[in-house]
Formats: C-alpha cells, sequence, structure tokens
C-alpha cells in the first residue's frame, strides 16, 4: 500500500461512476416513458450507485483525515 494514496485516480473511478449512475437515471426516464418494464431499476440503481460512490467518497476523505490527524485552517484538530 501507497503511503499516500493517489486522490486523482480516485477522482476518475468516482467520475466514471457518476457517468454511468446518470447514464442509468436517463436510460430509465427514457424506459419510463417508452413504457418498458425495468425502467424503474434502472432508475433506483442510477440513484443507488451515485449516492454509495458519493457517501463512500467523502466518508473515506473524512477518515483519511482523522487518521493523518490533519489540521482545518483555525488550527484546530478537525
Amino acid at each position: 500500500m501507497r503511503s499516500n494514496p493517489n486522490w486523482k485516480i480516485r477522482r476518475r473511478y468516482v467520475a466514471a461512476s457518476w457517468v454511468i449512475g446518470a447514464v442509468m437515471i436517463a436510460l430509465g426516464a427514457l424506459a419510463v416513458w417508452g413504457d418498458r418494464m425495468g425502467a424503474v431499476d434502472l432508475i433506483t440503481g442510477g440513484v443507488a450507485l451515485i449516492t454509495l460512490v458519493l457517501g463512500s467518497y467523502i466518508g473515506g476523505a473524512v477518515a483519511d483525515d482523522a487518521l493523518q490527524k490533519r489540521r482545518n485552517p483555525d488550527g484546530e484538530v478537525e
């Protein structure tokens, strides 16, 4: 494991997940309009993907800050 995590690569994965989630939501919306089965599942999956990726990314950043005991600009330990 690296001593300094490579956030650039993680951001690419997050961006790719956002795009996939957005495409799933868009295709689900088109499928609802076309009255096709599985549309709700696409929308639910897209929203769940975006929510989980966003939560994990923020949670990982908070945990990383806490583990490394970084200080905020006010000088307090977060």
